[in-house]
């Protein structure tokens, strides 16, 4: 009988330790791989879709296929971990996708919205009343982002070091000052 609670100790070892090795491993992968291996089994499934492993994303591969459903569920899944968030090209995003990202992803310090058009001041007041560890934030080609934009980020986000207005003609000189 002990020989059988040996076997089942050691079992069990080695299944943890296989996990333990498989959430470094998922860690290391990018986007695609991470929805490829999901697929595989239903462990795999969980360890995949783990939020800790989605800390760092970019979309811009995705760009015509990313709408604002998609960044909703990603927000829900991800939440706290997210940290780099990369939306450049994505035209389908609006403000309403952008809040729920604020609210539930609170943690993010780099953001590139660069040429999603259908953002405006609403999602840099989201950004601004939620983000405050935002540093990076790239809103290049958003042309209905205004001074607006800007203030609400100077005064919600004091961590912010770098932003990118170009392209945004709806921005004053003034503003940019």
């Amino acid at each position: 009988m002990s020989s059988a609670v040996e076997l089942n100790t050691t079992s069990a070892l080695a299944i943890y330790a296989t996990e333990a090795g498989n959430e470094k491993i998922f860690s290391c992968l990018d986007v695609v791989s991470l929805c490829r291996c999901a697929q595989v089994s239903r462990g795999w499934n969980v360890l995949a879709l783990d939020g800790s492993n989605w800390q760092r994303i970019d979309l811009f591969e995705f760009q015509k296929d990313v709408e604002g459903p998609v960044i909703e569920n990603l927000s829900r899944r991800c939440g706290g971990f997210l940290r780099q968030l990369s939306l450049r090209g994505c035209q389908s995003i609006a403000d309403g996708s952008m809040k729920t990202l604020a609210q539930l992803c609170s943690n993010v310090d780099d953001l590139n919205l660069n040429d999603c058009k259908k953002i405006t001041d609403s999602t840099c007041q989201s950004l601004s009343k939620h983000c405050p560890k935002l540093q990076r934030l790239d809103l290049a080609s958003c042309s209905s982002v205004t001074d607006q934009s800007l203030k609400a980020l100077a005064d919600g986000c004091p961590s912010l070091t770098h932003i990118n207005v170009s392209w945004c003609d709806q921005i004053s000189e003034n503003g940019r000052r």
